[in-house]
């Protein structure tokens, strides 16, 4: 039998009503929560969604407070992480189980997944590693994807 692959879910999203929507953050929450795989789920957010899902805690489910500047957010969502792998979650649309099972599937064999731009894997310590090298080199970044674009040297793999 194939053993599952642990991972934590990073949703990490400015939460802008225009182009998310808090339904779609439930949802993405539930599907997560409902995966035996998925150890821990991140939601960095701003205050304002953060105190509507602090009214119905879920099981599984942190809260990060959203930082103001880009690579402050990035790592604090990031410090929160408990497991090796992570999907990093946008809220322009719900997650689709397909999509997450070939991510996680890939995550088995390649630390760096692009599915789309809501949706990627990778090996936290490479995201680790990758944002540490991008404050030592004053590198501006302003999304995981960018982290391992600029500073690794492992090319992102796109499904």
């Amino acid at each position: 039998m194939e053993e599952l692959l642990h991972y934590s879910a990073l949703i990490f999203d400015f939460c802008q009503e225009e182009t998310d929507s808090f339904e779609t953050l439930c949802h993405d929450i539930d599907v997560f929560a409902g995966d035996p795989a998925c150890a821990q789920i991140v939601v960095s957010c701003l205050r304002d969604w953060q105190l509507r899902l602090s009214l119905d805690p879920k099981p599984k489910t942190m809260l990060v407070r959203m930082a103001d500047h880009p690579y402050a957010a990035l790592i604090n969502g990031l410090k929160a992480v408990s497991e090796e792998n992570v999907l990093v979650v946008g809220l322009a649309e719900p997650i689709r189980l397909e999509s997450k099972d070939a991510v996680l599937d890939a995550l088995t064999r390649y630390p760096a997944i692009h599915a789309h731009a809501g949706l990627q894997g990778f090996d936290t310590r490479l995201l680790m590693f990758c944002l540490q090298h991008a404050v030592e080199q004053n590198i501006s970044i302003d999304s995981y994807s960018q982290a391992v674009s600029a500073c690794g040297d492992t090319p992102i793999l796109t499904l």
